[in-house]
């Protein structure tokens, strides 16, 4: 009856739930038949107008908008011959400082209220900015600092020969600096040097700071799609 349900088997361990996604291919099932006490989450393509109507008729509620930029990259493209980055890298060391600054940073994600809270959330990210410390999924965890202060950080990793960021972010304190740019400029050199072709980044679509932060650094819109939820 459920076959059409997924598991999400990290998200459900990590926030004691069961989280489930649905294959958009196979036919939906009866209203009754849907599995209580879950949370459905969705992420559909924003010009898949058929399955968003069918998500709206289910009962589904529009969470967020996530909007995908990519940037081509070519040798010519850094002007920076930084080759070490050990300077940059986060270590243990880092961690209480880096969860400090995550602490309610990313109050635009779509772990939101009512569906998470934001202490949630925010254990969220502190996992995953602890994870990319140690090289677990993201590479490593890079960040620029004001004397002996993190002004801001990054994760990436390398697949293939695309560079993704996984997380961004700028200490309160320091936040219209220009420490963004900074960081989007320390990913391209990073990138080059391990031979990356191109760097792609998700935000959300009612972070316009992002936005405009990465369309002035030369990124274009490769992609958006819409997360919708049901608690059942």
């Amino acid at each position: 009856m459920y076959k059409i349900f997924k598991k999400k088997l990290w998200d459900s361990s990590f926030f004691n739930r069961t989280i489930l996604t649905i294959d958009q291919v196979q036919p939906w099932p009866k209203v009754e038949s849907w599995p209580v006490s879950s949370l459905v989450t969705v992420k559909v393509d924003s010009n898949n107008y058929q399955v968003i109507n069918r998500l709206n008729n289910f009962g589904f509620s529009f969470v967020e908008g996530e909007l995908v930029f990519q940037k081509k990259l070519h040798e010519s493209s850094c002007s920076d011959s930084l080759k070490d980055f050990d300077g940059y890298l986060a270590t243990k060391s880092s961690i209480s400082e880096l969860k400090l600054i995550v602490s309610n940073l990313y109050t635009n994600s779509r772990f939101r209220e009512p569906w998470f809270t934001s202490l949630e959330r925010d254990n969220f990210y502190q996992t995953w900015i602890e994870n990319a410390v140690f090289a677990k999924f993201d590479d490593c965890c890079l960040v620029l600092k004001a004397e002996d202060t993190i002004s801001g950080f990054v994760t990436v990793r390398i697949c293939d020969s695309e560079a993704i960021i996984g997380l961004i972010g700028v200490a309160a304190a320091f936040q219209g600096q220009g420490i963004g740019k900074k960081l989007l400029e320390l990913v391209q050199s990073y990138s080059i040097t391990r031979k990356a072709k191109k760097i792609t980044v998700a935000t959300q679509t009612s972070n316009i700071l992002a936005s405009n932060l990465y369309s002035k650094a030369g990124f274009d819109i490769a992609d958006i799609s819409y997360w919708f939820y049901r608690q059942v």
